[in-house]
């Protein structure tokens, strides 16, 4: 099974677009499903778990929808992935690390180090960076001479 799973790329995806959008206008959710190609009711159970975790906020009524809750740039891609996973730990690992087996301890100590890296990866990117990379690819894009 894949870490990158569609429900963490819709919801990575959802939170660039808000990220990209004006701070003074909600979007609704099916306006972010069609820009970002993800069926409606899975994203509305995606952006639930968002607003529940703090990142993104709903708006009701005539001009309602969904915002971030905070500035992009202070929403870390591991928020992102923690709200979704539910959990501290991006990988589950053994508990049953016993220092008298030393090959359960490399494999525990593996572990660590990639939920480590891994976290540092995350939570070194804020939704603010990846806008940006999302904006310059488009920059790019559109001066590329036609095929």
């Amino acid at each position: 099974m894949s870490f990158f799973n569609s429900k963490l790329r819709y919801a990575l995806c959802a939170a660039i677009d808000l990220a990209l959008q004006s701070t003074t206008l909600a979007c609704q959710s099916r306006e972010i499903a069609a820009r970002q190609d993800i069926p409606g009711p899975y994203l509305d159970q995606i952006l639930a778990s968002l607003k529940s975790s703090g990142i993104v906020k709903s708006v009701r009524g005539a001009g309602g929808g969904y915002s971030l809750a905070r500035p992009a740039e202070k929403i870390r891609a591991g928020d992102v992935v923690r709200a979704i996973l539910r959990e501290d730990k991006l990988f589950a690992s053994s508990e049953e690390t016993d220092p008298t087996h030393g090959v359960s301890w490399v494999v525990h100590d593996m572990e660590e180090q990639v939920e480590s890296a891994v976290t540092s990866i995350l939570d070194s990117l804020t939704l603010a960076d990846l806008a940006q990379r999302k904006q310059g690819l488009d920059d790019a894009l559109s001066i590329m001479p036609a095929l």
